[in-house]
């Protein structure tokens, strides 16, 4: 069953999560969001019946019609089946609506097959998903209308992005739009919530890169302020990503030493005075599994790039792109891979 360094600091940033790139990724699942109060708690599945069924923004028509409230819905489409949701929608103690990261990445999950089904469609599998989950009356209608919102953001920001970089060259000028758009469309909480932590994430990231361009600092001012901005971070960010970049850390004194021309058994020995036997054997471990997913990654852009020479018709092409990329990687490898995706972009060469 399938479930869903660096170029300069924004790179390293989209590897550990953050979302520098949003404008670009307008469709993608979300990070993890901030953790929930402790009044929040995950309701019960369970049926319900179907309702109505608006436009979902950018979904490509296909031969599909959608289903008259109230019927079954048809299959799950390709990019979909044998996946397990993901996100979550979650209530307070109230009977409310949490409207958080995870909410936004359990919407993301179905409209994740954009391009395959119906706009109307989705949403109503997005209807039928919440209706599924037994929520109280206040918190369905708050999910529905969050839902609407978010579409109508999705819509907003599709339009904005149009436009491309040329219109609006700054990073962080994008960013700030985008910020506005969502509180337009969704309000400062449901904003804050579904957005607030990647939002700070990205702030943080664009002055990193500001400081990293600002030739007029020394070495140490620029270490101390990224250290100070490192402080602006949520907390759990804060831990997410030094266990992170202590791997890179230790990855970049072996680069250096191999650059040297240190041998691979000089690399062993070095690792076992550095962090001990068991975290060689975990390293070395690594070592393979990164040799074999840059082969994975390569046997996948092979195909992509095949799909974009052999079929014509975007929407198809789109579809079968997305087909290959889910039956290819979980969905925690899709986010590895758009991330690698986006760093060759940024680069102009090959990723891994």
């Amino acid at each position: 069953m399938k479930s869903r360094a660096v170029i300069l600091v924004v790179a390293l940033c989209a590897l550990l999560g953050a979302g520098v790139f949003s404008w670009w990724k307008v469709r993608a699942p979300g990070a993890p969001g901030p953790a929930v109060p402790p009044s929040a708690a995950q309701v019960a599945q369970g049926p319900k019946p179907l309702g109505a069924s608006p436009a979902v923004p950018g979904a490509a028509a296909t031969p599909s019609p959608a289903p008259q409230a109230g019927s079954p819905l048809p299959p799950l489409p390709g990019s979909l089946k044998d996946t397990e949701e993901d996100g979550a929608v979650l209530v307070d103690a109230s009977g409310h609506l949490v409207p958080n990261a995870d909410l936004r990445r359990f919407f993301n999950y179905y409209l994740s097959a954009t391009g395959e089904e119906p706009a109307s469609l989705i949403r109503e599998r997005i209807l039928a998903a919440l209706r599924a989950k037994n929520l109280p009356a206040a918190a369905m209608d708050e999910a529905v209308q969050v839902l609407d919102d978010y579409l109508a953001y999705l819509e907003a920001a599709r339009g904005l992005a149009s436009k491309g970089s040329a219109a609006m060259p700054d990073t962080g000028d994008r960013l700030e739009a985008l910020r506005k758009l969502r509180r337009e469309h969704l309000g400062p909480g449901v904003a804050d919530g579904l957005f607030g932590q990647e939002e700070a994430v990205d702030a943080v990231a664009v002055e990193r890169l500001k400081l990293m361009n600002d030739a007029s600092l020394t070495k140490e001012e620029r270490e101390q302020r990224m250290a100070a901005l490192e402080e602006r971070l949520p907390p759990d960010v804060r831990a997410s990503r030094e266990e992170a970049v202590r791997p890179l850390r230790q990855q970049a004194v072996e680069q250096e030493l191999l650059a040297a021309g240190a041998t691979a058994e000089d690399l062993h020995q070095h690792r076992l005075s550095t962090v001990g036997p068991e975290a060689t054997e975990r390293l070395e471990s690594l070592d393979a599994e990164r040799a074999q997913w840059k082969q994975r990654l390569a046997d996948f852009r092979a195909k992509r790039a095949a799909l974009g020479q052999s079929e014509p018709d975007p929407a198809l092409r789109q579809a079968a792109v997305q087909r290959l990329l889910f039956d290819s990687f979980t969905p925690e490898e899709r986010l590895r891979v758009e991330a690698a995706d986006t760093i060759e972009a940024a680069s102009g060469s090959g990723g891994g």
